[in-house]
């Protein structure tokens, strides 16, 4: 009966030390999880953290200056382009006329006609009036008398002794109303130049003491026309 007994007394061992084992994971689960049931959250990861210093931003602060009529605003520096191109405009005569095409027409006693590498003409400027303002020129002139009727209703009026060269185009025209071949003859500057040489052909005698309409090109002041002017 003792083999018996023992095993009876070893049992019991047994069984006290599974108790004191559950004994002690029940205390394990009670420290790791307070004893909740269900409660999964582990806090064992948590770590205190101590906050540094707390620094305080001082708000921007914006200025308003009024400014008023006392105020000396700065100076703005602007980037000027190139100047702008000058062009110098001769001051036309009292006997000069701007055409609708721009040209200039003006009517005189033509001096000489030469060339020195380029064709040329001198020429006195003169007034070719009519009407009323005719009359008042022939008048102040004392070429006539206050009441007397204008010879043809036309009056030259040459005040300006000024004489000014001016370049003829190698293309000018040229035409005639008194050498013998009606209004508007062509004539060539060859021709043109015997008549105010010192031997003018016979029937051009007279041409060198007629009044000529000259016309310039605006934009070369080159002479493009010569035209008698006729004179009744």
């Amino acid at each position: 009966m003792r083999p018996f007994r023992k095993c009876g007394y070893l049992g019991a061992m047994i069984v006290a030390l599974a108790l004191l084992v559950a004994s002690v994971a029940v205390g394990c689960t009670d420290l790791n999880g307070g004893g909740g049931g269900g409660d999964t959250t582990d806090t064992s990861a948590d770590v205190s953290t101590t906050a540094g210093p707390t620094t305080t931003v001082a708000p921007e602060t914006t200025t308003t200056v009024a400014v008023t009529s006392s105020d000396t605003l700065p100076a703005t520096t602007t980037t000027a382009g190139p100047p702008p191109s000058t062009v110098t405009t001769e001051a036309l005569s009292s006997a000069e006329q701007v055409l609708p095409n721009g040209n200039i027409r003006a009517m005189g006693f033509i001096d000489e006609a030469f060339e020195y590498g380029m064709r040329s003409i001198r020429i006195d400027f003169a007034e070719f009036l009519t009407g009323d303002e005719a009359e008042a020129a022939a008048i102040a002139a004392g070429d006539l008398a206050p009441g007397e009727d204008l010879p043809n209703d036309y009056y030259i009026s040459n005040v300006n002794p000024l004489k000014r060269d001016f370049d003829v185009s190698d293309s000018v025209a040229i035409t005639t109303a008194t050498r013998g071949g009606g209004f508007d003859e062509p004539a060539t500057w060859n021709e043109f130049m015997t008549w105010f040489g010192p031997s003018p052909p016979p029937g051009t005698e007279h041409l060198h003491a007629m009044p000529w309409w000259i016309e310039r090109d605006a934009t070369t002041n080159l002479v493009i026309r010569i035209d008698e002017q006729y004179i009744p």
